[in-house]
């Protein structure tokens, strides 16, 4: 059901917009590990552009809500998302996270946990970083730029992917952030 749904999404946002790939060295295709690919979260279409310009199958973490409605959620479900909770500590989600990454597959998550403007360190949520911490699955970060407007451009680009390996000398309760944080910083190119 997913290829199903990307391939036609392939063609549609093709025509709609001016789809611009970079960083593609920063992608392995051949890879068949796990990975956990996070971005900036600007619209609605945001997962969409992921799944079309990546190659593998992503199983993105949504919020909840989304899975109430009648057949859109049944949809969701049959294409690899799963639900959220986004006001509270979500072991379930974090648990089918794991499970998702145990298989080698790809996980899809938003670390600011909605649709952002600004830029703002205090929007970011740790659960990325939780999450890369106890599966040992790298980040691969990605930044859409774009306004989504009709024939418009959208920018997508594959950053350097964080190696949790880097973090291991740290304390144990300060690897999550540490992590999380140097996600976003690459999303958004933040420079200390």
């Amino acid at each position: 059901m997913y290829w199903f749904f990307r391939n036609i999404l392939w063609v549609i946002m093709r025509i709609i917009f001016r789809i611009e790939i970079n960083g593609k060295e920063n992608i392995n295709l051949e890879d068949k590990g796990s990975l956990i690919i996070c971005s900036n979260h600007i619209s609605m279409w945001d997962p969409l552009t992921l799944a079309i310009t990546y190659k593998r199958q992503i199983n993105f973490m949504a919020k909840k809500e989304l899975f109430e409605l009648p057949i859109i959620g049944k949809i969701f479900y049959k294409v690899g998302a799963f639900p959220v909770e986004r006001d509270k500590v979500d072991l379930k989600s974090v648990k089918q996270s794991l499970k998702i990454l145990k298989e080698d597959k790809i996980l899809g998550i938003f670390p600011e946990g909605t649709r952002v403007r600004e830029l703002d360190i205090e929007n970011v949520k740790e659960g990325v970083g939780l999450i890369a911490n106890k599966s040992g699955s790298n980040i691969l970060p990605v930044h859409i730029e774009t306004e989504y407007k009709i024939f418009g451009k959208v920018k997508v680009t594959y950053l350097p992917i964080v190696k949790v390996e880097r973090f291991e000398e740290l304390p144990k309760n300060e690897r999550s952030k540490a992590i999380t944080l140097a996600a976003y910083k690459e999303i958004y190119n933040i420079t200390e």
